[in-house]
């Protein structure tokens, strides 16, 4: 009878460790319970966003044995000043601000590239506006987003075509009346992701005016992801498998951009409704590395080396740090 009953609570102590182990959460084979990540996003959640969440929900991050929590944020600054600080451990952020917050000292360093060029350009509704070169922006009301990007590009732009301050009427206005203010004639041109800005135009009934500023003395690179370095010194194999999920997040969102936007609005609220989210997720791909090529999220030395030259040119970096202090390949999965 006592074997008997020690043979039963056996049994109950092995069934209540499986349910344990069903508790605790995904695990990834031959780890320990999956490593959680805190991640911080550029902006509210939107199109380009979506990889991240397709991993989650595909089971991604799981099978890498890691657990993230994704937060939006309020620009590209907060994401360098937070994930520097420790209170994040990487984020998403443009190429250009992760540079100038490195410069200042932030402990950060870019980890991977997603967009090699950035899309940035100057657009305009075509039959209003002709962009004939940067000398063709004088006397237009040109409208920006201070305080991020735009900014650096400006002054990269002014700096590259020695345009004056005076050669364009700048209108500071929220990213998310851009395309309002261009249609309503308050605006000529605006600073916008060229391809996202132009399938906008088209479902109000316009066809973009382009001007890519890459060809025009403004060599920045676009998005990608930062991690502290004291995370990177502590937890070089979690960043690495943290990538990994996210590319296989994009691969996924490559191959139905549809079904990302879909599956994401399911689980969070974005910026877009579903036919601007796939129009928006379309382009943002066409301008990122593609997620089934060897190399990818790999950095260009040549690439930063351009980028924070024209920077420092412009008088946004003031340092003398070399380029490889901005980046490391070291995490690339």
């Amino acid at each position: 009878m006592r074997r008997t009953r020690t043979l039963v609570l056996a049994a109950m102590l092995s069934c209540l460790a499986v349910v344990a182990l069903v508790l605790a959460g995904p695990m990834r084979a031959g780890s320990a319970r999956a490593e959680p990540l805190r991640m911080l996003v550029e902006g509210a959640f939107a199109a380009h966003h979506t990889p991240l969440f397709l991993a989650m929900e595909r089971g991604h991050f799981a099978e890498q044995g890691v657990e993230p929590v994704i937060e939006p944020g309020l620009g590209s600054n907060m994401v360098a000043v937070l994930v520097g600080q420790r209170a994040f451990d990487m984020g998403q952020l443009s190429a250009s601000i992760a540079a100038i917050s490195i410069d200042r000292g932030v402990p950060i360093r870019m980890i991977a590239i997603q967009q090699p060029r950035s899309p940035i350009a100057i657009v305009g509704i075509r039959e209003r506006v002709r962009l004939a070169g940067p000398q063709s922006l004088e006397g237009l009301r040109l409208g920006m987003t201070p305080g991020g990007t735009d900014g650096v590009v400006l002054s990269l732009l002014r700096r590259a075509n020695s345009l004056s301050l005076n050669a364009m009427v700048v209108m500071p206005l929220d990213q998310g009346t851009k395309l309002q203010d261009l249609v309503s004639g308050r605006l000529d041109v605006v600073l916008a992701d060229a391809l996202a800005m132009a399938s906008r135009l088209r479902a109000a009934g316009h066809e973009a005016e382009v001007m890519e500023l890459a060809d025009h003395g403004v060599p920045l690179q676009g998005l990608g992801f930062v991690a502290g370095n004291a995370f990177l010194s502590d937890s070089p194999d979690l960043a690495r498998r943290a990538l990994a999920a996210i590319r296989r997040g994009m691969a996924d969102a490559a191959a139905d951009p549809a079904a990302a936007c879909r599956t994401s609005r399911a689980k969070e609220v974005l910026v877009e409704d579903e036919a601007e989210c796939v129009a928006t997720l379309t382009a943002f791909l066409a301008h990122a590395m593609p997620a089934t090529a060897s190399g990818w999220g790999r950095q260009s030395r040549e690439a930063w080396a351009k980028m924070i030259g024209a920077m420092r040119a412009a008088g946004e970096i003031h340092g003398t740090r070399p380029s490889s202090a901005y980046y490391t390949n070291s995490v690339v999965p």
